[in-house]
C-alpha cells in the first residue's frame, strides 16, 4: 500500500464545529471587553460624583458625559459613546446607594453623593446656580415659614452660599426696587446685627423678638 502523502482534509462537520468555536471565543472577547469598559465607566463615574461632593461641590450630567465619552473609558464608536454614556449613568444610579440626583426647572440634572453632603445642602448649592435675588428670598422665606425664624444677613457670605457682603448688599437693594421681593426685609437686633425674614410668614414684631433672642438671648441664657 502507497504511504498517504499531503495533508489530512477537515470533515465538513469538523470545519463547521471550528469556526463556530473560534465565534465564540470571540463573541466571548468582545463580551468580556465591553464588560470592562461599562466596569471602568460605572466606577469612574462613582469616583467623579463623590469626589465633587466631598469638595462640596455638584457635578452637572453634561460634565459627567463629557467625561465619559473619553475613548480611554469607553471604546464603542465615537458615535455611540454619548448614548452608552447615559445608559451607564442611569444603571449606576439606581445601583448605588449614596448617588442622587437633583433636576432644575430647565430639565437639566446634576448629582451629588449623600456620604458626603445631605440633600438640603445640595439643594443650596443647585439653587445658587440660578438667579441670586430669588436665591436669597427662597432661603429667607422657607426660614420665615417652616421653622419659623429670621436669618442673620452673614449667613449668606458663608458656604455653601459664598457671596461678599457687597455682593449681599448690593442684592438687598435690588430687592428693595422689585416689588417681587417686598416682603423680604430686614429687622436690626440691639446688638446691630442685620436679620432678614419674609412678611408672608412673620410678623414685623415676632421677627424682631425672634431676631433679638437669636442675637442675644440666647447667649445671655444658655
Amino acid at each position: 500500500m502507497l504511504p498517504i502523502v499531503g495533508a489530512i482534509h477537515e470533515s465538513p462537520l469538523h470545519a463547521v464545529r471550528k469556526t463556530a468555536l473560534t465565534m465564540m471565543k470571540n463573541e466571548k472577547a468582545v463580551e468580556a471587553k465591553v464588560n470592562g469598559a461599562e466596569a471602568a465607566a460605572s466606577q469612574a463615574i462613582v469616583v467623579m460624583i463623590r469626589k465633587s461632593s466631598e469638595a462640596g461641590q455638584l457635578i452637572s450630567e453634561s460634565e459627567i458625559l463629557r467625561r465619559l465619552v473619553d475613548p480611554q473609558i469607553l471604546t464603542s464608536p465615537a458615535e455611540k459613546r454619548a448614548e452608552e454614556a447615559r445608559a451607564i449613568l442611569e444603571k449606576i444610579l439606581g445601583e448605588s446607594e449614596d448617588l442622587n440626583d437633583l433636576t432644575t426647572q430647565d430639565g437639566s440634572r446634576s448629582f451629588y453623593s449623600s456620604r458626603f453632603m445631605t440633600e438640603a445642602y445640595a439643594t443650596i448649592l443647585l439653587r445658587k446656580q440660578g438667579d441670586s435675588l430669588q436665591f436669597i428670598a427662597e432661603i429667607v422665606r422657607q426660614n420665615s415659614e417652616v421653622y419659623p425664624r429670621p436669618v442673620p444677613l452673614e449667613l449668606f457670605t458663608h458656604p455653601p452660599f459664598d457671596l461678599s457682603p457687597e455682593e449681599v448688599l448690593s442684592n438687598l437693594e435690588r430687592m428693595a426696587a422689585q416689588e417681587e421681593y417686598r416682603d423680604i426685609v430686614p429687622t436690626t437686633t440691639s446688638a446691630s446685627r442685620m436679620f432678614l425674614y419674609s412678611t408672608r410668614y412673620l410678623e414685623s414684631e415676632h421677627a424682631s423678638m425672634l431676631a433679638e433672642w437669636l442675637d442675644v438671648g440666647q447667649a445671655n441664657n444658655p
